[in-house]
């Protein structure tokens, strides 16, 4: 029977059956996928030590103290900093994500391995956020093994504990750094006078 009481021809109470098991079936993926989302937020023990931060309107002093990456040294060698800069380059390798952080003409290399403080959603959060996005992360200063040879910081690196964006750019900006500081013989693409200024 139809909602006004007419008789349902066997057509339209096919179609009505239909409907109704496909919305069913709908909100039985949704709440599968809800109490996945739920056990995953569980097992992530890291979660405040990561993610997006909300607008600063300059209304409260946060009493933090940033360290500049030009002015890491030996001297911090075992000490927790706080850095601001962008993301250069991310890659995400197993159960860590190497990061080239850069502040003006300044760079180094951030650490992040999964352990009993950063957690692979914290990883993959990490290696998914877009190049050139401003972020704080809070780190340990180590020397490594070998010269980070890509950062202007060549001797020493951070093992990252926390990860904020403070400011998150688009996913794919229009020309990219290395494309307009790269020279005109390297192969690749090529960012001329004309695409600068246009």
């Amino acid at each position: 029977m139809s909602e006004g009481g007419a008789q349902l021809s066997k057509s339209a109470a096919k179609k009505l059956a239909a409907k109704q098991a496909k919305e069913a079936k709908k909100a039985e993926t949704q709440a599968r996928l809800q109490a996945e989302a739920d056990a995953r937020d569980a097992d992530d023990y890291s979660k405040d030590r990561y993610g997006k931060e909300e607008t600063c309107n300059s209304k409260q002093k946060s009493g933090r103290k940033w360290t500049e990456v030009e002015e890491l040294s030996k001297e911090d060698v075992g000490n927790e900093v706080l850095v601001r800069g962008r993301v250069h380059l991310s890659r995400v390798t197993g159960k860590q994500c190497f990061i080239k952080l850069r502040h003006r003409y300044f760079s180094v290399q951030v650490v992040f391995v999964v352990d009993d403080k950063v957690s692979k959603q914290m990883v993959k959060f990490i290696g998914a956020c877009p190049k050139e996005s401003i972020v704080d992360i809070e780190g340990k200063v180590v020397i490594p093994d070998t010269p980070v040879e890509s950062c202007s910081q060549k001797n020493l690196e951070l093992q990252g504990l926390t990860f904020r964006v403070i400011s998150e750019a688009a996913p794919q900006l229009p020309l990219q750094i290395d494309d307009a500081t790269r020279p005109m013989e390297e192969d690749g693409p090529v960012v001329n006078q004309d695409t600068r200024l246009n």
